[in-house]
């Protein structure tokens, strides 16, 4: 089972959080996060609010994000409020969700 960190709706951080060296690794936030991520798989739920740096393999986003995303794939739900920079593969962008900024493909290594 892929291990989960769960950032609550009532819970304010500021910082780096890296869960890269968990293998499966999850980070779910619920609440507020500023500064920069790094998992395998980030999911930003409804209310919840991003300012900073997301780097990670697969990305929904259904809160406010404010800042820059790398990830090699990234779903924005209806809900989502992007503005920043995304550096992506894979993109999805429900009807509804907000976007301003720039778009740009992942570079093979």
């Amino acid at each position: 089972m892929a291990d989960v960190t769960y950032i609550s709706p009532e819970i304010m951080m500021e910082g780096t959080l890296d869960v890269t060296s968990a293998k499966g690794s999850t980070v779910v936030l619920a609440g507020h996060f500023k500064g920069e991520m790094r998992a395998v798989d980030v999911k930003l739920e409804t209310g919840s609010t991003f300012n900073g740096k997301i780097f990670a393999h697969s990305t929904e986003v259904g809160g406010k994000i404010n800042g820059d995303i790398e990830t090699k794939s990234l779903k924005l739900t209806s809900s989502a409020r992007f503005e920043g920079s995304i550096l992506t593969d894979e993109l999805a962008i429900d009807v509804g969700a907000e976007v301003s900024g720039s778009i740009s493909k992942l570079q093979k290594s």
